[in-house]
């Protein structure tokens, strides 16, 4: 469409002369139109150069119509005129500034050769522009210096102008947009000689022949901006199109020999005119000559450099074992090519699914914003980066980016492509060496396997043997294990252990396991196994089982450890080793004068652990404790068990007492850390008896003292430990006495029953009292109940003692019933874990009621947390019938023992009785008293009543009202109260109105 319009418009231009100048504008337009259309569709990276040559192209027109009108319509001299101030004021900048941006707008070649070859052909032909051009004006007598001025600038702009465009044309890659702007510019520069040669004779006229060189420039201009190559003009490009070397070499010699030629036909046709300005030529061109042959070896000098950067680094890449060393090696080699403190950065992308770059395998200038997003965010912010793949044949293998600004890529355009190919050979070389390396271990380790006596298993994550090692055969029977579930290979019983074995989570943790394989003839062999997960291999993809035939190793194993003293849980020694032992370290203290010692070890309220948690945690916690116990006696002893909970260890070789003690420390200091069991947390503390050598004189004397010890530390509490004394066989004495008087007492009738009133603690009214029994000892006078309970628990007699403390307070009870019936007190007995396990409680106590008359609403049994911890079901069951008739249940000293939440929530109970230990500090305490309302909210919560024990001042009553605690007992209300004086108490109290915050007397 452009073609046909613009070949109208000069057709019309030659036919019709008369509007010529119309034509000429029409053309014009058109050529400015054509650029503007063309920058604004094709969007060039920059649109300035365009702009400028529009612009220098409207400005030719308008100083042309200028020149016309001028001399056509208003008769006047048209030179110099107006127009020559547009020419030479808005053309030739315009032009000359366009023609320069185009040159530097892409990342083109800009070597000093390329401008020394184009200066040289300017040289040229400004000396031919001189002699026939500026030379005439000069010499015309009558031209003005003025007009002389202007005749001249107009040959030396086409010089300029002819300057640059050879230094586009040397420096820039063909493209229809570059040729058809060569076009426009040569087509511009031949109708501006012609047009001053045809001055100087006087005969140009508008509507000639050199109007079409004009006509030229502006058609071939406006094409060249509509074609798409048009952008590639101020695109960044480094790797160009080949220069025609001989074509250039010709025109160089050429534009050499324009001043000899001059000179030469100047002296042939009569004398030299131009002699100084020939020779001035020729020193421009011979200087300009040297000026190349200097480039020429400055770029060999450059080219050696590179090569030695280049060598450097290829010997540096031979070097490399990996790719991460390859890797360095290129980014040094690129920062040593770019020139001295370029800022750059460079990413080597090695081949992977997520980094291949499908552009063209060629190296190419990019834009960072066109890259893979992960090369992309590792350059950073440059505009513009080199892309150089890396590939080895029809192999990729991956890419390097270099970012930097456009100069220094042009300068590494040629030597990253020799860099890229050296690490993409390195690179394949690694690969090569890897199969060979890996094909070579196969052969190996084929080798190893094939000849080897245990047996090699590849099966599957389903347990499907897919490969087995030929030594098999020996194992199981048969050599035919393809595709069969290795569970079939191991003896019934066994195969669900193995199963759980062979998960492939705990592949890699299980260690050596002992499996017994069962031959097809029915013959056991055990195997030692051990697993592997190499799922992960490739060349494997499976789990590998190793196994060793151990079966004669197995049975000599078990034979001599029926011949050893082994405990069987433990792997400790048992309790005839621990006797063999101690009297062989007796016989050596005594040899050595060295003391011996022997300890031994209960484990408190393990049989609690085997009630709530099974036997089996039981077994696996007193392996642990074997185990800590072991640790903390290394290096002084042996350690044996002797029985359920029951541990002994020998110490040897110690100078004194003081030894040994320091060592019963650290046992008891060992096992202040709970133990982790099947992921729960079970705190197990040892009670310690300690005897020595220094006290007793045989083996037999020895363990009897440690029991006696032992014994002594139980009676002491818990996690304690004693030293044999002879006072402790005093107590033991003293303790069997008060066992046997404690049962006679039992058989009078000697104990007595003290009542403590529990009261309201809003009002101070009682609301009940609590059952304490006392003993009054005939000649010990009081026993403490902590003293008789103890031994009573110890030997049974808690049971009988309880049944008259809940007989006769339910009878006592009664008659308060009777006596207060409007308001009467409820009585609270205490019932320890032996007496409420004993057949027949919960029936006994329902009897008691019925046959007192006691309505069991005013009857609490208070238990201990220890009791929820047992046989719960039947525990629970028990509670349930015991409330169910309507007696209440009241948890002791809640926060002592073993609380729980889970308990609180499974067993029903009525009330929670807050422990003195609790309460003694609420008062100067903040910490404290925030316990103690958190558990007064969390009985609240499960709908239980609280009551605080052991109140003693008027603060704490204070203190536990504010935090919502309705009742307590303690001596800020009254002490324990003998029987018979109870009733007149209650009668001075029950009588009386409420009365808040006032202590009882």
């Amino acid at each position: 469409m452009y073609a046909l319009w613009v070949g109208l418009v000069v057709v019309v231009y030659v036919a019709v002369p008369a509007i010529g100048p119309l034509t000429y504008g029409v053309m014009v337009l058109t050529a400015f139109v054509s650029i503007m259309v063309g920058v604004r569709r094709n969007r060039p990276r920059r649109r300035l150069p365009w702009y400028l040559f529009a612009g220098g192209q409207l400005s030719f027109a308008v100083g042309t119509v200028t020149s016309l009108v001028l001399a056509e319509m208003l008769h006047r001299r048209a030179f110099p005129s107006v127009a020559d101030a547009i020419f030479l004021g808005m053309f030739v900048p315009l032009s000359l500034l366009a023609l320069r941006q185009l040159i530097r707008s892409g990342a083109t070649v800009r070597d000093r050769a390329s401008m020394l070859d184009a200066m040289i052909l300017t040289a040229g032909a400004g000396l031919l522009s001189w002699t026939f051009l500026i030379s005439p004006y000069l010499e015309n007598p009558n031209l003005t210096l003025v007009e002389k001025a202007i005749s001249v600038a107009y040959p030396l702009y086409d010089v300029l102008f002819l300057a640059l465009l050879v230094r586009f044309a040397i420096g820039t890659a063909r493209s229809p947009s570059v040729n058809l702007l060569l076009i426009s510019g040569i087509g511009m520069l031949t109708a501006d000689a012609l047009y001053g040669l045809s001055q100087l004779n006087g005969a140009w006229a508008l509507g000639g022949p050199i109007d079409l060189g004009w006509f030229l420039y502006f058609i071939a201009g406006g094409a060249a901006a509509l074609p798409r190559s048009m952008t590639a003009l101020t695109e960044p490009r480094v790797v160009l199109a080949p220069t025609e070397v001989h074509a250039r070499r010709l025109v160089l010699g050429v534009a050499s020999l324009v001043a000899p030629t001059i000179l030469f036909f100047q002296a042939l046709h009569g004398p030299v005119q131009d002699g100084l300005v020939i020779a001035i030529g020729s020193a421009v061109l011979v200087l300009l000559a040297l000026a190349r042959m200097s480039v020429v070896a400055g770029g060999l000098r450059r080219t050696l450099n590179r090569e030695r950067e280049l060598r450097r680094a290829c010997e540096a890449l031979l070097a490399a074992t990996n790719a991460g060393e390859v890797r360095d090696v290129v980014h040094r080699a690129i920062a040593t090519l770019l020139p001295p403190d370029t800022p750059h950065r460079a990413v080597l992308l090695l081949e992977g699914p997520e980094t291949r770059d499908e552009q063209p395998a060629n190296v190419s200038m990019r834009y960072t914003r066109s890259l893979p997003a992960s090369a992309a965010a590792a350059l950073g912010s440059f505009e513009l980066t080199l892309h150089c793949p890396l590939s080895l044949g029809d192999r990729y293998v991956g890419d390097l980016y270099v970012a930097a600004a456009e100069a220094p890529l042009v300068d590494l355009q040629e030597a990253a492509p020799v860099l890229v190919g050296q690490a993409a050979s390195i690179l394949s070389t690694f690969a090569l060496n890897r199969e060979i390396n890996r094909r070579d271990s196969e052969a190996y380790f084929r080798t190893l396997i094939l000849n080897a006596t245990d047996v090699i298993l590849i099966v599957d994550a389903g347990g499907t043997v897919k490969y087995a090692s030929p030594s098999a055969q020996v194992v199981f029977g048969t050599d035919d294990l393809a595709d069969v579930d290795v569970t079939t290979l191991v003896a019934p019983d066994l195969r669900a252990v193995l199963t759980g074995d062979l998960t492939p989570e705990d592949a890699d943790a299980t260690g050596d396991q002992q499996w017994i394989v069962q031959r097809p003839d029915g013959t056991r062999v055990e195997v030692e196994m051990t697993v592997r997960d190499l799922r992960h291999e490739p060349t494997v993809d499976g789990l590998v089982l190793t196994l060793r035939d151990v079966t004669e190793r197995r049975r000599l194993e078990r034979e001599l450890l029926r011949r050893a003293y082994i405990d069987p849980l433990t792997g400790l020694g048992n309790r005839l080793q621990f006797q063999d032992t101690v009297r062989n370290a007796c016989v050596d203290a005594e040899a050595s004068g060295t003391v011996a010692g022997v300890l031994l070890v209960n484990m408190d309220d393990f049989r609690l652990v085997n009630d709530t948690m099974g036997h089996d945690m039981g077994d696996a916690l007193l392996i642990a404790i074997a185990e800590r116990l072991a640790d903390g006696v290394a290096g002084h002893g042996p350690v044996a068990r002797l029985g359920a909970d029951e541990f002994g260890t020998i110490v040897t070789g110690a100078a004194g007492v003081d030894e040994i003690e320091v060592i019963v420390e650290r046992v008891i200091t060992a096992f202040l850390d709970p133990f982790l069991i099947a992921g729960s947390s079970v705190t197990a503390q040892p009670t310690i008896g300690v005897s020595t050598t220094a006290d007793a004189t045989d083996s037999q004397q020895l363990i009897s003292q440690a029991d006696v010890a032992l014994g002594a530390a139980k009676g002491a509490g818990k996690a304690r430990w004693r030293r044999y004394e002879a006072s402790l066989h005093a107590a033991v004495l003293q303790r069997m006495q008060l066992r046997a008087e404690l049962d006679q007492a039992i058989a009078d009738n000697a104990f007595t029953l003290h009542y403590q009133p529990i009261v309201d603690l809003a009002t101070a009214r009682v609301r009940g009292l609590e059952a304490l029994v006392r003993w009054q000892h005939p000649t010990r006078g009081t026993v403490p109940p902590l003293e008789f309970i103890q031994v009573a628990e110890e030997c049974g007699l808690i049971v009988p003692l309880g049944e008259w403390v809940m007989r006769t307070s339910i009878e006592t009870a009664a008659r308060w019933y009777h006596r207060f019936a409007a308001d009467p007190p409820y009585i609270s007995v205490n019932v320890s874990v032996r007496q409420f396990r004993a057949p027949g409680f919960v029936n006994r106590v329902l009897a008691t009621l019925t046959r007192s008359g006691l309505p069991p609403r005013l009857l609490t049994v208070e238990i201990t947390e220890s009791l929820l911890l047992g046989d719960h079901e039947s525990i629970g069951a028990d509670i349930a019938v015991l409330r169910q008739a309507g007696v209440k249940v009241s948890i002791d000293d809640f926060g002592t023992g073993y609380s729980s939440l889970s308990y609180l929530h499974r067993v029903p109970v009525d009330t929670l009785k807050l422990d003195k230990s609790f309460v003694d500090t609420i008062s100067t305490s903040a910490h404290q008293l925030d316990l103690v309302r958190g558990i007064i909210q969390l009985a609240a919560t499960l709908r239980l009543s609280v009551v605080a024990e052991g109140i003693e001042t008027a603060a704490d009553q204070q203190l536990l009202v504010e935090s919502g605690c309705a009742y307590g007992q303690g001596y800020l209300f009254a002490r324990p109260l003998p029987g018979d004086q109870v009733d007149a108490w209650l009668d001075a109290q029950v009588g009386q109105p409420d009365r808040v915050g006032t202590p009882a007397a």
